[in-house]
């Protein structure tokens, strides 16, 4: 019978568990460490992390960049081209969605070394106002001690 399986935790079958059980799960990196365990809660689904009403920085650059976190992330202000955000650290796996609901074209970096779609790390990629961009990270280690890549996927709003 198929089951759960995390690396680094047992395998566990849903038919052996009941709605107050939870099923260990890797949650990911938390402050550059990993694994950091917690639990899913059979019948649930944890939402991702959301971040609303950002505003990007003014004047745009890296630094001083809002910075975004992973999961989700609208930004409701970005009243000049070139306004900037700044991506969390890259790891393999990681994923970062932007909605750019600013008035004005945005600029996003990739936090300390890393970059974005292999452009140089002071350069960043532009998410025009009204695109979304979806952020994988291909490689990294998450913590900053080395350089990862993000990928980028720009959607035009309909």
């Amino acid at each position: 019978m198929a089951g759960y399986f995390v690396p680094g935790f047992p395998v566990v079958h849903g038919d052996s568990l009941s709605g107050s059980s939870g099923i260990p799960v890797d949650t990911g990196l938390s402050g550059g460490t990993s694994p950091q365990s917690g639990q899913i809660i059979p019948g649930t689904l944890p939402a991702p992390s959301s971040q609303q009403g950002l505003t990007a920085l003014a004047g745009g650059g890296k630094t001083g960049a809002t910075a975004l976190g992973y999961g989700v992330n609208n930004v409701s202000v970005s009243a000049t081209a070139a306004n900037s955000v700044l991506l969390p650290y890259c790891f393999p796996g990681a994923e970062v969605f932007v909605v750019n609901l600013g008035a004005a074209s945005m600029q996003v970096y990739g936090k300390g070394t890393d970059t974005c779609d292999s452009v140089a790390t002071g350069t960043g990629v532009a998410v025009s106002n009204g695109e979304r961009a979806w952020f994988i990270g291909m490689t990294g280690t998450g913590d900053g001690t080395d350089a990862g890549n993000w990928i980028s996927a720009i959607m035009v709003a309909a």
